[in-house]
């Protein structure tokens, strides 16, 4: 499989999603995680190992963050009560976990803006799930391939939480873009119990299929799924899975974003709302449509009440499976526009 790198600046200039079809080829530009577009072929079979050995049971790193360790953090391996013990982690407090994307990982790169965000918030136990040495690889194919397997472990992770007293109720998981289905992949896994909350940040849509949810993320893996969604079809899964799904200005065309030929500022987009919705301040008022053929026809005939995205705590209630969700939002910080 061959793989071309271009920086944004580069990308910009060609139209995406590239479907080229020659023989059994499907080229398209798929994102990692600080920005640089990749040109993939998608229906390649040629998954060869092109960086060192990953195995997510050794290799994902968890790192723990409070209020009395805001960022300096706290290595946990699972079962390791000794070392669970003698951090900072607390089983009264809510528990978040944050998961990065395709070349993402390291302690400045996963998840640092929401980390802060909840940390401000309130008492929050939060660990980001650093999967870099499987995620940091140019071949999208092998990353992607590795999802199930990263989830599994923090599946095991949650149950190890769980072991030491917290109780499945008090846990909430969130990923942006491949991330995302890593949290899917985690919620279907836990043996002790059902993850409360799972938000899916513009969740990865390449090589993702609606017709395989054991494969992607669903409803069903945690009380509560909702998506983001902020570059449908293209980088982010379109459709909506979630018990609630929010499309941003339609999910795609961000304001802010300009002529975002890569859909990359808008795919990050969906990390930034949520990062902003925890604040209180700031509330992400949406209207619920009828479905998604009113996304598609930017036409949303209001069709059952009100729904705010993100937030801390998330909204009561899952609702009804595969709710859709429309709002609009500001071009620059603060993005929110207020209830509706």
């Amino acid at each position: 499989m061959q793989l071309i790198a271009f920086t944004l600046l580069v990308a910009c200039a060609t139209a995406v999603p590239l479907n080229y079809t020659d023989n059994q080829e499907d080229w398209q530009l798929v994102p990692d995680e600080n920005g640089y577009m990749h040109l993939v072929d998608i229906r390649s079979n040629d998954n060869k190992e092109v960086t060192p050995s990953f195995v997510a049971i050794r290799d994902v790193v968890f790192r723990l963050f409070t209020r009395s360790n805001p960022t300096t953090p706290q290595f946990i391996q699972i079962n390791n009560h000794e070392q669970l013990a003698n951090s900072n982690f607390n089983v009264n407090h809510q528990t978040r976990f944050q998961i990065h994307g395709w070349n993402g990982g390291g302690h400045d790169g996963t998840g640092a803006a929401i980390r802060n965000a909840y940390i401000n918030r309130g008492d929050f136990n939060v660990f980001t799930v650093d999967w870099g040495l499987g995620a940091g690889t140019p071949n999208y194919i092998l990353a992607r391939n590795r999802v199930n397997e990263v989830g599994h472990v923090l599946a095991q992770f949650c149950d190890f939480l769980n072991i030491y007293g917290l109780p499945f109720s008090r846990i909430g998981i969130s990923g942006h873009s491949l991330g995302g289905q890593v949290a899917g992949a985690a919620g279907k896994r836990t043996t002790r119990g059902i993850v409360e909350t799972i938000v899916g940040l513009d969740a990865a849509g390449p090589l993702f299929s609606l017709d395989d949810p054991a494969n992607r993320l669903h409803h069903t893996d945690a009380n509560y799924v909702e998506t983001i969604i902020t570059d449908a079809g293209r980088l982010g899964f379109q459709h909506p899975i979630g018990d609630a799904n929010f499309y941003p200005n339609w999910g795609t065309s961000q304001p802010g974003c300009g002529i975002d030929l890569t859909g990359q500022c808008g795919h990050n987009l969906a990390s930034t709302l949520m990062v902003e919705s925890i604040n209180p301040v700031h509330i992400f008022g949406a209207i619920r449509c009828r479905g998604l053929d009113d996304i598609r026809d930017r036409n949303c005939v209001i069709s059952g009440p009100s729904r705010r995205l993100g937030g801390e705590p998330l909204q009561d209630g899952p609702g009804s499976v595969g709710s859709v969700f429309f709002l609009t939002t500001n071009a620059a910080s603060p993005f929110a526009q207020g209830p509706r």
